[in-house]
């Protein structure tokens, strides 16, 4: 399932019990998670940076590690 903008749409499905966030008043929208994230679920749209699904994460953390603002937190 995908979601919009970092946030999972409401589903019957199971849905993680935690996910990653991203702070847009943090965001720089660099690009350095997108480059970190050895699956490729991150990338940029209408100016920001969205996490494209979190369903098929494997919560690795390497964005979070990448983002020099700390803008990519677990929620």
């Amino acid at each position: 399932m995908k979601n919009n903008e970092g946030k999972i749409k409401e589903s019957s499905e199971d849905t993680p019990k935690t996910q990653w966030t991203i702070d847009r008043k943090k965001c720089t929208v660099c690009g350095e998670c997108i480059d970190a994230c050895k699956i490729r679920l991150l990338e940029i749209k209408n100016k920001r940076i969205i996490i494209i699904d979190q369903f098929s994460c494997n919560w690795c953390g390497d964005c979070a590690s990448a983002c020099a603002y700390d803008a990519i937190v677990l929620t």
